[in-house]
């Protein structure tokens, strides 16, 4: 038999703490550039107040100025949020206290040369408050990268959130598929001992029981292959499987199987029943001489579909078989339910009043 093993391929930009470059998009330069014009609009409205001009006027003129501090903060963009992504956030500092002047600068400078067109006063009032002007051309650069930066923080949070998610999905499929490979050579073992019990006595019902064995271990190389598989495959598996243990054990094994039949195109996790039908025969109904009975019941309850496998065998060795050491079979299926589902989908183990005892566990509908 070979094993086929599927790996997953993970992007460069999946590996853990390593952050994806800053990158410019049609959506963000939309914002800022609306950001912008809104600012040009509101300075425009106090301008045509302060100065003698139109509002036409004020607005060229706030227009012209936002156009320039947009372009002006671009090569910033790309220096400090782009190209230091990685950089240590003091580098990033001292490259702000150099850029944040010199743009503050070249901003006055701009609105030094051009005010002469749009008004004296406008120029006259430039002259005389350079500080001010300076300050306040500085005052939107820090604004403007303090959002910049706002936004990266907030992207690479997002980004390794995304991450640890994928991370963690990705953990998650790996320990499903060890689960599975135990189960696969866990349910061989088992089955090639009962057909080693049948070959010196029926070699004609050994050769049936192989051909069921070699349909079987299809679908359990399938199972391997797929996350969820049609209930209908998965009972025709267990029934298979009781086929082969009712050749062995005869007349002291009695199966019954109660299922609703519009649970049969219903996803369950492949090798999910076996090992519970399994678990009742070889600890409940195999050690009774005169043998007992193994009921399988699946229904829907509302919101979930619930599962129940009980035997009139002889019960339970343990308050609590989940917990004691030995065997893979309930644990193995108690793990994998919970790592799909949640704990509410976890293995409930109860004795009957009898004999006997009853497993049941319940999927949500999909």
């Amino acid at each position: 038999m070979n094993n086929r093993t599927t790996y997953r391929t993970i992007s460069p930009v999946q590996i853990p703490g390593d952050i994806p470059k800053p990158r410019v998009t049609m959506r963000g330069v939309a914002i800022v550039l609306a950001i912008w014009w809104i600012y040009a609009l509101i300075t425009s409205i106090a301008t045509f107040q302060s100065f003698e001009m139109s509002f036409l006027t004020a607005l060229l003129w706030q227009t012209l100025q936002s156009i320039l501090k947009f372009v002006l903060s671009v090569p910033v963009w790309f220096i400090v949020i782009r190209w230091m992504y990685k950089a240590k956030w003091y580098w990033k500092g001292l490259a702000h206290l150099f850029l944040g002047p010199l743009y503050a600068v070249l901003n006055y400078a701009y609105q030094y040369y051009t005010v002469v067109g749009f008004g004296t006063r406008a120029h006259e009032g430039s002259q005389n408050a350079i500080g001010w002007v300076l300050i306040f051309n500085l005052f939107i650069y820090v604004m403007q990268f303090i959002l910049y930066h706002a936004y990266e923080i907030l992207r690479q949070l997002h980004v390794k959130e995304k991450l640890t998610l994928e991370l963690m999905a990705l953990q998650k499929e790996q320990e499903l598929a060890i689960l599975k490979s135990q189960i696969n050579p866990h349910f061989l073992f088992n089955t090639l001992n009962s057909i080693n019990a049948m070959v010196s006595t029926n070699t004609e019902e050994t050769r049936t029981m192989i051909a069921r064995l070699g349909d079987m271990l299809r679908y359990v190389i399938e199972g391997t292959n797929n996350k969820l598989v049609p209930l209908k495959k998965e009972l025709q598996f267990v029934r298979d499987y009781v086929d082969l243990e009712s050749k062995r054990m005869g007349d002291r094994l009695t199966t019954e199987f109660h299922i609703d039949q519009s649970m049969l195109t219903f996803l369950v996790p492949p090798m999910i029943l076996q090992p519970l039908v399994e678990n009742a025969i070889k600890h409940g109904i195999a050690p009774l001489e005169e043998g007992g009975k193994v009921v399988v019941q699946i229904q829907r309850d509302k919101e979930s579909v619930v599962f129940r496998v009980s035997d009139t065998g002889v019960g339970l060795s343990s308050p609590d078989p989940l917990t004691t050491a030995g065997g893979i079979g309930l644990k193995n299926i108690d793990t994998r339910l919970r790592r799909m589902y949640g704990d509410s989908a976890g293995l409930q183990i109860d004795s009957l009043k009898n004999s006997g005892c009853e497993v049941t566990f319940a999927l949500p509908l999909q």
